[in-house]
């Protein structure tokens, strides 16, 4: 008897190490999961943009409100272009502005006229550079990154998925979103079109900055949404 109980305190002992030693890193295999899930799709600005797609925006900006009509031209040489047509809506003229893609989005080298549009469109639509020029992960809790709102520390990330209805129609989307103040400021993204279809963006006041949305989309040679 005494024999069995040693080989059996051994072998309590034995995978209670085992245990310790393991817990770290199936723990750690845990937490990798969550925060990137392998199996999902990823996102990144400018994704899709070979398939050439036409993205129209309702664009509003403190006051000014405009449609942006974007045109992804076809690759040439290894660069892109976009055709941005800007419609004022105030009765004049429709402003035209082709411009070189970069990794980033961010375009300066514009026209006069067209100059105080695209400073709305940098800081709006555009702005999505600041979180996702590297692939990002969609899937439900996936965090994109860290904001710093005064005091407080905030996190960007995937709050809802799957159908939602848009001025464009209906897609798959996903939903990111972020606390600032009373409000949640909120964007809208789907698989293989380059830039996000929906925002609405408060102030840590309270106040409305901007919203944006897709009210438009010809991507007949985009995947999930040939014809």
């Amino acid at each position: 008897m005494p024999n069995i109980r040693i080989t059996i305190i051994f072998a309590v002992i034995v995978v209670a190490a085992v245990a310790g030693i393991a817990w770290p890193f199936l723990s750690n295999m845990k937490h990798f999961y969550i925060l990137e899930p392998v199996q999902a799709s990823q996102w990144h600005m400018g994704k899709g943009s070979e398939y050439t797609p036409e993205m129209v925006y309702q664009v509003s900006f403190n006051q000014t409100k405009f449609l942006a009509d974007m045109k992804f031209l076809p690759v040439s040489g290894g660069n892109q272009q976009l055709l941005v047509k800007i419609n004022p809506g105030n009765g004049t003229n429709e402003i035209d502005q082709t411009v070189n893609i970069g990794l980033v989005y961010y375009f300066v080298n514009t026209s006069a006229e067209s100059k105080s549009y695209f400073d709305i469109l940098n800081q709006s639509i555009f702005s999505m550079r600041d979180y996702a020029t590297e692939s990002k992960y969609l899937a439900k809790d996936a965090e994109w990154g860290d904001l710093y709102i005064g005091e407080n520390e905030e996190k960007l990330k995937v709050t809802d998925s799957g159908k939602m209805s848009f001025k464009f129609g209906s897609a798959n989307a996903f939903l990111l979103s972020y606390r600032i103040g009373a409000n949640i400021n909120k964007i809208w993204i789907v698989d293989n079109l380059p830039l996000p279809v929906k925002s609405e963006i408060y102030d840590p006041y309270g106040n409305l900055v901007y919203t944006y949305e897709l009210v438009s989309l010809k991507a007949p040679s985009t995947p999930g949404f040939t014809s």
